[in-house]
């Protein structure tokens, strides 16, 4: 069976489903609806959703078909009027089942619930998850006498991705042998190849002469604009009056609506879109739901990954170049060097010491401004932060090295991102907002050389002016 593409929308009393299958007889269709379970099926396509609520067919519900388009429309019912259901744009969370297999290999997961309802865990428990999360709080990471054989990647599920990693011209890679490393062995070797990659010249030229790099501080990323339109958007509505508003019946004609004319009231939403390539994306993404070995962990890594993709984001102003999936990988170090962390400031400061050694511009100002574009995604919620990993996901899946990070990191992280607690994003965002890095928390005496570079640049503007 195929799964064919297709996008939802709501209004007040409804779901919508637009579904494009061209090329077939529209009378050979069945459809089903059950508690919160819509299955369209017309041979040789199947698809099957699950809504975070439940919906009916009843005479209000249709079914049109337009062969100019190749397309369903299917209007069906919400069992309560006027609830909101969540995340509809988010199409690999509606492709989830509860209680279906993985197709993944057994040996892969350590633990994974496949599919499940979002509604089991109730908005209180979420809050206090997030207010349990301690992000300064340091944990053991296994040891490696209970490591029978190297994993690695999203919940330290992988192993054997690497097993020939010196042939295949890896430029990113920094373990010299993934497959029998251990956790404390990668970070050792990270940071070995950091201190001997670290340029004391290079950084000095770069914080001497910094007018490219304050033209890069200055560019405005699309997530900071999205921000700012959220934060107009709230402050318009709170000014608005009376508090409660009548709602008029959605416009359509003989059952047909007007998909453009819908709209979603919550904001976070509707300033969010997907492309049409991010849908078919998340479509071909892995299909289930993880029950996570360190939940913590798993955050902290999404800190990294978002680290690497805004430096790239921000040094190309928002197009990405043909160095971008070098520049991600290597200024990752949860990609170069399969790295996990157990505190925020662990991965903060690596995360620095990366940029400031490896890439195009070191400089220290830049990566403090990298962290606030973390600090937005991570408050723009996770649609955004799902765009940014999909943008990320695509650089490596068309690379004919580095795919496997995409593998062992991307597919995962843009799976499980959907499920992720929104409240826990909340308290990673607010953490994130009022950090902060010292310099001699890098481990290379920045201050010094930074005033020694000063001091030099001066003498010998002094002489040339003789």
């Amino acid at each position: 069976m195929i799964t064919p593409t297709f996008s939802v929308d709501q209004d007040e009393n409804a779901i919508i489903i637009t579904i494009n299958t061209p090329y077939v007889r529209a009378q050979d269709v069945d459809l089903h609806v059950q508690g919160n379970e819509f299955r369209f099926f017309l041979r040789p396509y199947f698809l099957r959703l699950s809504f975070p609520g439940n919906i009916v067919e009843d005479d209000d519900s249709v079914a049109k078909y337009d062969p100019s388009s190749g397309q369903f429309i299917v209007r069906v019912t919400k069992e309560t009027k006027g609830e909101h259901f969540s995340d509809l744009d988010l199409l690999s969370k509606l492709l989830a089942r509860k209680g279906e297999a993985s197709e993944e290999p057994k040996k892969k997961p350590l633990i994974e619930v496949i599919g499940g309802d979002d509604n089991d865990q109730q908005p209180d428990e979420e809050i206090q998850e997030a207010i349990d999360f301690n992000w300064e709080l340091p944990q053991e990471l296994p040891s490696a006498e209970i490591l029978t054989t190297a994993s690695y990647g999203f919940n330290n599920q992988y192993s054997g991705y690497f097993t020939h990693v010196q042939e295949t011209m890896n430029e990113i890679n920094d373990i010299p042998d993934p497959e029998k490393s251990t956790p404390e062995s990668r970070r050792r070797d990270r940071n070995e190849a950091e201190d001997a990659k670290f340029d004391e010249d290079y950084y000095a030229m770069d914080y001497i002469n910094d007018e490219e790099i304050q033209a890069v501080i200055q560019f405005k990323t699309i997530w900071h604009k999205e921000l700012r339109r959220m934060q107009k958007n709230v402050k318009e509505q709170q000014s608005k009056a009376p508090l409660i508003q009548e709602v008029g019946e959605p416009q359509g004609v003989e059952g047909l609506l007007d998909m453009k004319s819908l709209k979603i009231t919550d904001s976070a939403e509707s300033l969010i879109k997907f492309t049409e390539k991010e849908q078919a994306m998340m479509r071909d993404l892995p299909k289930k739901e993880y029950l996570l070995s360190n939940e913590k962990i798993t955050y902290l890594g999404l800190v990294d990954l978002l680290f690497a993709y805004s430096y790239n984001h921000r040094i190309f102003e928002g197009e990405d170049s043909v160095e971008s999936v070098w520049c991600v990988g290597k200024t990752s170090p949860s990609i170069a060097c399969l790295e996990q962390f157990t505190t925020l400031r662990e991965v903060v400061v690596a995360s620095y010491r990366r940029v400031l050694a490896y890439p195009l511009y070191r400089n220290f100002a830049l990566c403090e401004k990298v962290l606030q574009d973390v600090y937005v995604l991570m408050r723009l919620g996770k649609r955004s932060i799902l765009k940014a990993l999909l943008s990320v996901k695509d650089m490596f899946d068309h690379h004919d090295v580095y795919y496997v990070y995409s593998k062992i990191w991307l597919d995962d992280y843009c799976t499980w991102i959907q499920h992720a607690s929104d409240h826990v994003l909340r308290t990673l965002a607010h953490e994130l907002h009022h950090f902060s890095v010292s310099k001699n928390e890098i481990g290379w005496d920045l201050e010094e050389i930074e005033t020694v570079s000063v001091y030099v640049f001066s003498d010998e503007a002094c002489i040339k002016s003789v």
